[in-house]
């Protein structure tokens, strides 16, 4: 009896191994819901933003045709406001469909919280960098046949403006796993520093996608919605002038939102299907200096923006994308 009783905390032993080891290594199968946490990780934006405390959190669902002697792209979404907390992989699934890709959501994070502001920006950088390369480091180890080919990284809103500060400072670890952009309703400041003009970033496919409306009545909103739409068009012609692969969506209808159409037509183009015609857009762009004095003035509707060249239009957008880190381009 007294040799039973020794080799029970031995077998629990061995049981809580084996679960450990169980929770490292989930089984992969199709539809798979795959959960990481990072608890040595910084506090997420959430947390600050709510202050309950949680830690980091990966979530990835598998496709429902994953198989082991397949390869599978990624497809990373990152949510508006403080982001969440990591567990809205299913967005990332209505974007791009329930099979071929890996459907992955990642929490936000921040250097510091301001509770005036929660925009991610430039001095989040390092932060952001370190976290979403451990995340998906451990995302990459766990499932062996992920590829780059297809894989996408994007975003609404705040989530896009994080996906633009990756860019526009060369992450190499999301520029290594990643060929292809999508930034919603953000993120245009920083892709406007001069970053699309890099070499480094020939080979990579890009969207964006912009509303059209005004999220209510205030000035603010107005004056928003305009930094917005001279920011797209400016990446609009940057893109066309360096030949990039840049596909730039207007919302129509829509204000500050992510409406499923869209998100039908942003999975479209992740999967590298072919985009209706309506939805394509494009411009014309010459140098007019009188049409930049007088937009200059806030006398011109917008669409007389089609008359300006690339770094006039930089120049009077030049306070929303300094604030989106203009510092990028020195």
């Amino acid at each position: 009896m007294k040799n039973a009783l020794k080799i029970i905390p031995a077998i629990l032993m061995i049981a809580t191994a084996m679960a450990s080891r169980a929770a490292d290594d989930p089984k992969l199968e199709p539809n798979a819901i795959l959960r990481f946490n990072f608890p040595n990780l910084p506090d997420t934006l959430a947390t600050m933003n709510t202050g309950e405390k949680q830690p980091a959190e990966l979530t990835a669902q598998l496709p429902e045709n994953y198989s082991r002697d397949g390869k599978f792209p990624l497809c990373v979404y990152l949510d508006g406001g403080d982001g969440g907390r990591g567990d809205r992989q299913g967005i990332a699934r209505a974007i791009v469909g329930s099979t071929n890709f890996i459907c992955v959501n990642l929490p936000l994070f921040k250097r510091a919280y301001n509770t005036n502001d929660g925009l991610i920006s430039l001095d989040d950088f390092d932060t952001v960098s370190a976290a979403y390369h451990a995340m998906l480091q451990k995302l990459l180890d766990t499932v062996p046949n992920i590829t780059v080919e297809h894989s996408a990284f994007g975003g609404f809103s705040n989530g896009a403006h994080t996906t633009g500060l990756l860019v526009a400072g060369q992450d190499e670890f999301i520029l290594r796993h990643f060929q292809a952009f999508y930034l919603v309703e953000g993120g245009f400041g920083f892709l406007a520093t001069n970053v699309l003009q890099k070499p480094s970033l020939k080979h990579y496919r890009f969207l964006v996608l912009r509303g059209d409306q005004l999220d209510d009545d205030q000035p603010r909103s107005k004056v928003a919605r305009e930094d917005i739409t001279l920011l797209a068009r400016a990446l609009e012609l940057q893109a066309a002038q360096h030949s990039l692969d840049f596909t730039s969506i207007v919302m129509h209808g829509y204000a500050h939102e992510f409406p499923p159409k869209y998100m039908a037509i942003a999975g479209q183009w992740i999967r590298g299907e072919k985009l209706p015609s309506t939805e394509k857009q494009s411009s014309v762009w010459k140098k007019n200096k009188r049409l930049t004095r007088r937009w200059s003035q806030r006398r011109l509707p917008l669409e007389f923006m089609d008359g300006l060249s690339y770094t006039t239009i930089i120049e009077l957008a030049e306070p929303f994308a300094g604030r989106q880190g203009s510092a990028l381009a020195r």
